[in-house]
């Protein structure tokens, strides 16, 4: 009778594990189809590209620093929440700031140096939220709105005018469409207004009426769908026509110094991507730069032709496990407090019209600098909007900057040359918190990191030496 009883259980206990085998292999080949929750509850959960999940090159020894987090000072801290653009105003060194709450505040810059806030926001836009604004030639801020889409605002009277809402009929794509998410902008010499929308997934309206464009994001990249388009409005003729579409969540947007193309930031794909708009190459779009370490999000030029990219958290380690339906479906349904913790650090990078990085900036703990959505360079210096940081941050460009040539990421291949002088080995010393050879030039760490070699292992003699020594 025993024996029996434990047959019995063993059979059962065999029947529920090959039958949860067989369900997660339907599911992963896509043939069972898994619900999304809300607000993507009318939709279901893909399969993800063959390229995905995207590779990441994260940051090495010879890249870490924390200029940010000692340069970096926080404003209006306690006054400003979430804003995610910092809009600086050219000719008076006003600062304009959307927050997560639909407030439209301004700062003046004081003869010190210093900001004062005013206690009166210039605008209230109602439900829903901003991430991108820029100010057009006339002075009006243009923004991105992800419930409203594209709104403009007269800065000295505070008149809010919603410009695009949906696509136009005469759009040779998607036409008629409602215009969901949109989110970043950037506005051409013509006055014509280049947008991106990142996903057809709208933010749900969370606990104490914030827009929770963090759990779309979530929702978005889990489906596993290119939602994403970057979208023009021309003002002389108010009309919206898709530019391109097919992105893994289109951010930020910034077009070159002749127009002749568009960088797109592509999220969840970790890469820019260049976009051709005139030439023999129009219509066509290549990547820039990809293979990113962190999520990239904002994307503004730098005031020496090169460009800025805000990432806002560290590729998280469980990435490389979501190409399971199954997984993606069990973080999504999960409760909040269940999920996975994501790592915050503050971290902007300065790429070149070639795809070379050249210069980051890191906050590695998020201590003053987290989540940076965008980053806007005025009169030397660097003004930070966040995400889930809550208060604003500035830098000041002049104190330091610190070059990408010891990066090991393909694109910076060939800009650095490694000559240690007999001087430079004899003020080598030890860094006691990592406790490793140190180059004082900041280059890299001795041996165990050393930027000529991806391997890490240098053949120049000082390496060597060392290499013997330890």
């Amino acid at each position: 009778m025993a024996v029996s009883t434990r047959w019995s259980t063993t059979s059962s206990l065999t029947c529920i594990l090959g039958t949860l085998v067989l369900a997660t292999f339907l599911v992963d080949r896509g043939v069972l189809k898994l619900p999304m929750p809300h607000p993507a509850h009318e939709s279901y959960i893909h399969r993800w590209p063959k390229e995905a999940p995207f590779p990441s090159t994260p940051p090495d020894a010879s890249m870490r620093n924390s200029l940010l987090q000692q340069y970096a000072v926080r404003v209006f801290e306690g006054q400003l929440h979430n804003v995610e653009t910092v809009t600086v105003e050219a000719s008076t060194g006003r600062l304009l700031l959307p927050d997560k709450w639909g407030d439209v505040h301004e700062a003046l810059l004081l003869a010190n140096g210093s900001y004062q806030l005013n206690p009166k926001p210039l605008a209230q836009l109602g439900p829903g939220r901003v991430l991108g604004s820029k100010l057009d030639a006339d002075g009006n801020l243009v923004m991105c709105d992800v419930l409203k889409g594209l709104l403009r605002l007269n800065t000295s009277s505070g008149a809010v005018q919603q410009l695009a809402s949906r696509i136009s009929a005469s759009s040779a794509e998607a036409a008629g469409a409602p215009i969901f998410y949109a989110n970043s902008l950037d506005i051409a010499a013509n006055g014509s207004i280049y947008f991106s929308s990142s996903s057809d997934i709208l933010p749900a309206r969370a606990a104490g009426g914030l827009y929770d464009t963090g759990f779309a994001w979530v929702l978005n990249n889990f489906r596993g769908l290119p939602a994403g388009c970057v979208l023009v409005y021309h003002p002389h003729t108010q009309q919206t026509h898709v530019v391109a579409s097919g992105f893994y969540y289109a951010d930020g947007v910034a077009l070159s110094a002749d127009a002749s193309y568009l960088l797109v930031v592509e999220t969840d794909a970790l890469r820019v991507v260049k976009v051709w708009l005139e030439g023999d190459k129009a219509g066509q779009r290549e990547v820039l730069v990809d293979s990113l370490p962190g999520l990239p999000a904002g994307l503004t030029a730098a005031s020496d032709g090169n460009y800025w990219v805000s990432m806002t958290v560290p590729l998280p380690p469980i990435s490389r496990y979501l190409g399971s339906v199954l997984l993606r479906a069990l973080i999504a349904w999960s409760p909040r407090s269940w999920r996975p913790p994501v790592k915050v650090w503050g971290a902007v990078l300065k790429v070149s019209p070639e795809g070379r990085i050249l210069q980051l900036l890191l906050d590695p703990t998020g201590a003053r600098v987290a989540t940076a959505s965008a980053a806007t360079e005025h009169d030397g210096r660097l003004f930070l909007g966040s995400i889930m940081g809550g208060t604003p941050s500035g830098w000041q460009l002049a104190s330091s900057l610190v070059s990408l040539a010891a990066h090991n990421h393909p694109a910076a291949k060939g800009l650095f040359v490694d000559k240690l002088s007999l001087r430079a080995l004899l003020s080598l010393y030890i860094n006691r918190s990592t406790r490793n050879w140190v180059c004082p030039s900041g280059a890299h760490t001795m041996v165990q990191s050393c930027c000529l070699c991806r391997h890490k292992q240098c053949l120049s003699w000082p390496c060597t030496l060392l290499r013997r020594l330890l």
